[in-house]
């Protein structure tokens, strides 16, 4: 009865959400038209925090002044703002580590700046929203570091802002690991599960990104579609998506291996980026139309398909009992030359956990 109720709540939610486009957005492979500067601050969403969910820039019910919180006029404390302190949890929470995590979001991604911004503290807050008030004012036409200093000196000193403006993030490659192994005895054809049998509430993936698990604690929703996308032609999708029972709403990250149907028979797989390998897999964040709207990582390895029946229904059938890949953040896959965000057309999602 209760796996039955969270297959109802699951069906309801992707019916309202119109089901996407079943993470097609990856589609976009090899478009070169996403422009990234992580030297200023053009790599933060123009839109910015005044029009995420939590209106930094405005809303100032988050992080109000009180006594706590350090005004211009006070000394700062610099303890957290090197580079050798730039990986804590502290930093993250400060006005500069906001600044520095927002220069891993692609431009006009609002949800990575404010998936950075609620990391802060009240004080990193509090901080951040004065100095971006002013930045987009004064500095709208010279969105740097030297403009930032000059027009919005109280704040910019502050925020620590030119050295915000230079960290970089430290991407390791790999990013991150995955094994393989699961069972499916329906096939659905273009469509997303409409009764229970559709579906298993297990992974058939399993490792992490960095330290984010792939399977986060509470249940777990896979099944296996038939579809086609404009850059392989047609292909069996197979989908792990974490599902909020307490919220009802579908979680993150989510899994997606994507194989072409010429490659979907038993034996040996590649698994990887280029157009030469038989299937891809893709780790990323959907938004509440159930499209992937940035990319934690792609896989490069293989696995070995024990049993394919690829027939729309339930005499369809696929099943994987071992394999394995390791997993590169977008931004550092060295097999793409480093950075292969413009070439495989994506977003990364933001690195900082």
């Amino acid at each position: 009865m209760k796996k039955n109720s969270l297959f109802i709540l699951f069906v309801v939610l992707l019916f309202f959400v119109g089901c996407g486009n079943g993470g097609n957005d990856y589609d976009t492979y090899g478009d070169t038209d996403s422009d990234r500067n992580d030297d200023t601050a053009d790599s933060v969403s123009d839109e910015d925090s005044s029009d995420t969910a939590v209106n930094p820039a405005d809303t100032d019910t988050a992080a109000q002044p009180d006594d706590d919180v350090e005004t211009p006029d006070e000394e700062k404390d610099d303890t957290s703002e090197t580079d050798d302190d730039a990986a804590s949890e502290d930093f993250w929470s400060t006005c500069e580590g906001i600044i520095a995590c927002t220069n891993s979001c692609t431009e006009d991604d609002s949800e990575c700046v404010n998936s950075c911004y609620v990391k802060g503290s009240d004080e990193g807050q509090f901080y951040y929203r004065r100095w971006r008030e002013c930045f987009d004012s004064a500095c709208a036409e010279d969105k740097t570091a030297e403009c930032s200093a000059e027009k919005c000196a109280e704040w910019d000193e502050l925020c620590n802002v030119a050295a915000a403006f230079e960290y970089e993030l430290t991407i390791p490659a790999p990013y991150g690991n995955v094994e393989f192994a699961g069972n499916f005895s329906f096939i659905l054809n273009n469509s997303y599960p409409t009764s229970e049998t559709q579906l298993v509430y297990e992974s058939f993936a399993s490792g992490k990104i960095s330290s984010m698990p792939l399977t986060p604690g509470g249940t777990i929703i896979s099944f296996v579609r038939t579809t086609a996308d404009q850059r392989d032609g047609k292909v069996v999708e197979v989908y792990q998506i974490p599902y909020n029972t307490s919220s009802q709403t579908v979680g993150n990250p989510v899994v997606l291996l994507k194989i072409k149907a010429d490659s979907a028979t038993e034996g040996n797989h590649t698994v990887g980026v280029s157009d030469e390998s038989d299937a891809r897999l893709i780790v990323g964040e959907v938004d509440s139309k159930f499209n992937f709207s940035c990319y934690h990582a792609f896989g490069i390895g293989s696995f070995k398909i024990d049993k394919a029946v690829i027939e729309t229904g339930s005499a369809g059938k696929l099943s994987f009992s071992s394999g394995s890949a390791e997993l590169f953040n977008p931004q550092n896959i060295p097999e793409l030359g480093g950075d292969a965000t413009e070439f495989l057309g994506v977003s990364s999602c933001s690195l900082i956990q």
